[in-house]
């Protein structure tokens, strides 16, 4: 087999070619003898950008070319394309926009040196023109749109509750194109959704009358933004009032009306989850010695931080009624007593009859005397030195009956007691 590869005519004469070849390319590179070269298409790099940038101006325009008539040796000139050879021009000294003319520099490939290679002329001779603008630099803010739906039970975000990383866009380039942008927009779509969308997201530039700005020709510092859209879920759930009896009534003998009897939440799942399996927000837990019929009392609505009220209200008003007829009456408890009196020191009771209400049914009201009642002062916590003070107390009543039946309203009992330090 490798007989017939070296017997193989079309062998023969393809080395014979790239031998000829080589030879000739010899030559030519000892002769001397140079040819001339067009390169087109010839990329141009400025210098100096960031300074034109600091006076407000930029050079319009991308891609900036030119072509180049070169001489050189044919094997040199082999080497020089309009993809190894580069032009840079410095725009540092531009102060105006406009026209400029600017002389440009050549840049050769790597192992190409400046002395083989003779620059005969640009095609306009070694000179580029740019065309310089009024260049701009600014913030820009974004806003979101849902084109979306949510699905039955979940509510999605309003236009407020977009979030946005990084928070607004810098936009820059040719002024009067920077200048015709007003904001970013940023859509997210989606149909039954029922979780948080959550990701990278491209943007559209907005125009002021709210058109979309297709291919302008400006610069933003990043080219999508990390966005949070809230989807929540919903559930109506009633409202309640617990009560402790006492004061004379029993929790079962009370009715009570609400301002609003539920309401509808908003939030995560499980947040939302957890609210309904409890059944009920309970507004408040009522000790019923310390209120009376008719009483309308108000109370703001608990809800968890991950929860909102979409109903609205952030209270609601509770009236409260009686099931059965009672009387309320003053009595004066005068069997007054301390406890608790720290080591060393004296106490006097200096108030000597205390009114107390007390209330329940016709009945049990007539029963009681101030024989049924006491009043008792903790001093455990009585500041020590020598001095009248006035003294929170708890009004006891000492009767048959139960506190749903009959009992004292809670107020502010105090009374007034001298302390002395014992000799």
């Amino acid at each position: 087999m490798g007989k017939k590869i070296l017997d193989s005519k079309a062998l023969y004469v393809a080395l014979s070619i790239l031998i000829a070849l080589s030879l000739w390319f010899y030559v030519t590179a000892m002769d001397g003898r140079e040819d001339s070269k067009v390169i087109r298409g010839v990329p141009v790099t400025f210098t100096g950008v960031d300074i034109l940038e600091d006076r407000n101006l930029m050079v319009v325009g991308d891609n900036h070319t030119t072509s180049l008539n070169l001489r050189a040796a044919p094997t040199v000139l082999a080497l020089l394309t309009n993809q190894t050879v580069q032009v840079t021009a410095n725009v540092s000294n531009i102060s105006t926009d406009g026209e400029h003319t600017l002389a440009y520099a050549v840049t050769l490939p790597a192992g190409v040196n400046q002395s083989q290679v003779e620059i005969v002329s640009g095609v306009n001779g070694n000179i580029i023109t740019v065309k310089v603008a009024g260049f701009s630099r600014r913030e820009i803010e974004l806003q979101g749109e849902f084109t979306g739906t949510a699905a039955e039970g979940y509510i999605a975000g309003d236009k407020e509750d977009f979030l946005f990383s990084p928070e607004k866009l810098v936009i820059s380039g040719q002024q009067e194109l920077v200048n015709q942008v007003s904001y970013a927009r940023v859509s997210i779509g989606g149909e039954n959704l029922t979780d948080t969308v959550s990701g990278e997201f491209p943007f559209q530039l907005i125009g002021a009358s709210g058109d979309v700005l297709e291919n302008l020709d400006v610069t933003c510092d990043v080219e999508s933004v990390y966005v949070t859209f809230p989807i929540q879920a919903t559930a109506t759930v009633p409202l309640k009032v617990n009560f402790i009896s006492g004061g004379g009534v029993d929790a079962s003998e009370v009715s009570y009306e609400l301002s609003m009897d539920s309401i509808t939440v908003a939030g995560s799942r499980d947040a939302v989850e957890a609210l309904k399996n409890e059944g009920a927000i309970t507004l408040a837990t009522i000790n019923l010695a310390t209120v009376n019929d008719g009483d309308m009392l108000s109370f703001p609505i608990p809800l968890a931080d991950e929860l909102t009220n979409i109903s609205g209200g952030a209270e609601a008003t509770v009236t409260i009624s009686w099931n059965k007829a009672l009387v309320t009456q003053t009595r004066e408890a005068t069997h007054i007593s301390y406890i608790n009196l720290p080591d060393g020191w004296r106490a006097n009771i200096v108030t000597k009859v205390l009114p107390v209400e007390i209330r329940g049914s016709e009945a049990r009201v007539a029963e009681i005397t101030e024989e049924n009642l006491r009043v008792v002062v903790d001093l455990r916590d009585i500041n020590l030195a020598t001095g009248q003070y006035i003294v929170p107390a708890t009004v006891y009543l000492d009767s048959a009956a139960t506190p749903s039946e009959i009992g004292v309203l809670s107020g502010d009992h105090r009374i007034v007691v001298n302390l002395s330090k014992r000799s």
